[in-house]
């Protein structure tokens, strides 16, 4: 059953109004900044009653007015979802709309409408869905992207590579994408096989318990019905116990393939013997190519040269996009190019243009002799500015250098961004300390800009030393290129005195705190790490002891010059211990000294170009850091030193070890 309620935002309860009344004005000595941080905070607790209080005492027209008028709204929704948590709440126009026109381009007007969108499309008001939809200002978030695939279901034109995204997705789906797949399903679009695999991805990714709450939800489909979720749980929670009890034989093909999903975790090569031998014939043809997929993912992140044998074993067709990368990555560790140039042609469409499937396409044509045809692959990657756009440029002769300056900026262009109310808004967030709402409410008014009103937006944020958002607006122009603004320097004095004196090369530590913290002092990570540099405490402590440093205090790792002293010292210890590689120090600094030891371990008595090196770091947030990291340094050295070193000489050679 669908609700659509009606709760009128512009009246209080009688006792609640009779409040409002009552309070006194702001008091002189508290900032609305302050005030709204404590507004949010009762917002996030639910403590309604306070939300209300403090509310009051915002004025009118204050520039954090959208957000306090829908934070309030949506108190209101909360209330109904959970009065009626398995009905579908719907909004009404009449309640929705005014707010959207009175905030519109804020970031809580952009963020309601998704949240709207995603409700008319649930609901299969269509009409209205394609009228809001043109409306949205902002890239749209999985759950508005899988309301775009049910609209276009209903247009009769859903394309499957799309769909495939939301049946690879390795976690729990918005609700819009469950209702996606039920409603694809009951009509045939989505098949048993597509669910089955959705499953075995969660199972995969260790999401055990979303992937129970995922066959219960499906439990009024032929599906769902034929599934027995205690079943599922003893095959996902106790695979060995399941593999060697007699259900194992008699149960179903989701039961076992689960559980032998669940197992390749910790053993690939034991389950790769099971599916030959003591499974054959008894999982589909769909579970089994599924499983050889998953056993050379599993064997591909150990850099085990067997993964690209089981990936043969496979069909491109139910792999993840994950598993379709570390197809390619199994064959550039075996340096193997014809297996690259397959492997990459296989993937699906969106993955086959990105920057760094069509370099290593380029590199396994002219490693087969099809020069032409790999320049015109590196013609398609080829950029000033990322790793593979780089990489790509050297392979095609050239050399990086910096883009050529844009005119200057007009006091009319600057003028603009002085004044453009969402950035105001933005800056006023952050100095609030409200960095999560201010983020998304610059990234809002920058979506809309070109090229000059970027460079602009970015002057400002600079002006305001809000780096990191300089660094995004920067990035964002498509043929006016400022290097000076993608590539920051503050803190300059410092930097250049630290870096000479611990004896670090200046671009590369430059290039790392770009990747770390994009200069935001007061950066910290979610496991601990603070500062420009994302020093870690307990890094922090034994860096300090080992350099001398006696006079140091867990409360100053944020301070500016401690905080280089450290990481510059740090990093430094690490380029020694690995064999003097900045590649190797850059995904030690990330992901621990000890790794790249063992990475080294892994290639034995080999040697490989650090850019395939780079490529097959198992974790993905470290094998982004250090592509961006050695990208960023040949950037600054252009910039600090109008020198051009090429990508590919920086990364250079990695030897293994025994």
């Amino acid at each position: 059953m669908t609700i659509f309620h009606h709760i009128s935002r512009w009246t209080a309860p009688p006792i609640l109004a009779l409040g409002l009344l009552c309070q006194p004005a702001l008091a002189d000595t508290q900032t609305e900044g302050e005030l709204v941080k404590q507004i949010r905070e009762a917002y996030s607790e639910g403590a309604y009653d306070k939300f209300t209080r403090l509310s009051s005492q915002l004025p009118q027209k204050s520039i954090f007015r959208p957000y306090v008028d829908i934070w309030q709204f949506r108190f209101f929704q909360k209330g109904m979802e959970k009065q009626y948590p398995d009905q579908e709440i719907v909004w009404r126009k009449t309640e929705v709309i005014p707010l959207l026109n009175s905030y519109e381009n804020s970031w809580p007007a952009e963020s309601l409408r998704r949240d709207w969108l995603e409700q008319l499309a649930r609901t299969a008001q269509w009409e209205e869905f394609a009228e809001q939809r043109k409306l949205l200002r902002y890239r749209p978030d999985q759950g508005v992207e899988c309301a775009d695939l049910m609209y276009a279901a209903e247009q009769g034109q859903l394309v499957r590579y799309k769909l495939n995204a939301v049946i690879g997705f390795e976690k729990r789906l918005p609700k819009t994408c469950r209702v996606l797949l039920k409603n694809l399903y009951k009509v045939g679009g989505v098949s048993a096989q597509d669910l089955d695999k959705h499953v075995l991805h969660m199972v995969a990714s260790n999401q055990l318990s979303n992937a129970i709450k995922f066959v219960d939800e499906f439990d009024d489909t032929a599906w769902g019905k034929a599934i027995s979720s205690a079943a599922l749980k003893k095959a996902i929670f106790n695979p060995e116990t399941y593999l060697k009890s007699p259900a194992a034989d008699a149960s179903t093909d989701l039961y076992l393939a689960s559980a032998l999903t669940r197992r390749a975790v910790d053993d690939f090569e034991t389950v790769a013997r099971q599916i030959e031998q003591t499974y054959a014939g008894k999982l589909s043809p769909a579970s089994e190519q599924w499983l050889w997929a998953h056993v050379g993912y599993r064997a591909g992140l150990v850099w085990n040269r067997d993964a690209l044998s089981y990936f043969r074993r496979s069909n491109p067709d139910v792999m993840s996009a994950e598993q379709q990368e570390w197809k390619v990555r199994s064959a550039l560790l075996l340096e193997d190019w014809p297996a690259v140039l397959q492997a990459s042609n296989e993937l699906s469409p969106p993955l086959k243009e990105d920057k760094a499937w069509v370099y290593w396409r380029g590199r396994a044509l002219a490693a087969n002799g099809k020069h032409a045809e790999a320049r015109q692959e590196w013609i398609k990657a080829s950029s000033p500015f990322s790793f593979y756009g780089k990489l790509a440029h050297e392979e095609l002769g050239d050399t990086v250098t910096a883009p050529r300056r844009p005119e200057l900026l007009t006091a009319a262009e600057l003028d603009a961004a002085k004044k453009n109310p969402g950035l105001i808004r933005s800056l006023a967030l952050y100095d609030a300390g409200l960095r999560t709402e201010g983020f998304w409410e610059f990234n809002l008014q920058v979506a809309q800009m070109n090229d000059r009103q970027l460079l602009a937006a970015a002057t400002w944020a600079e002006r305001n030393q809000l780096y990191d958002r300089a660094i995004a607006a920067a990035d964002r122009t498509e043929i006016e290129h400022d290097l000076g603004l993608r590539y920051l320097t503050p803190f300059r004095d410092n930097m250049r005195a630290k870096t000479r004196e611990v004896g670090v090369d200046e671009s590369w530590v430059y290039g790392l705190i770009r990747q770390e913290s994009r200069f935001v002092t007061i950066a910290r990570s979610g496991v601990g790490a603070s500062g420009l540099m994302q020093v870690m405490p307990a890094t922090a402590k034994y860096v300090a002891r080992k350099i001398g440093l006696s006079s140091f205090k867990p409360a100053d790792i944020t301070e500016i010059e401690t905080n280089l002293t450290l990481g510059t010292s740090y990093l430094k210890m690490v380029f020694e211990q690995h064999d003097q590689s900045p590649v190797l120090a850059s995904a030690g600094y990330n992901a621990g000294p000890s790794r790249p030891s063992l990475w080294k371990r892994r290639l034995g008595d080999r040697q490989i170009e650090g850019a395939i090196f780079a490529e097959l770091i198992p974790f993905d947030e470290t094998r982004g850091y250090v592509k961006n990291v050695m990208s960023n340094t040949v950037a600054y050295s252009l910039l600090l030193n109008n020198a051009s070193t090429p990508l590919k000489q920086r990364l250079g050679i990695i030897y293994g070890s025994k």
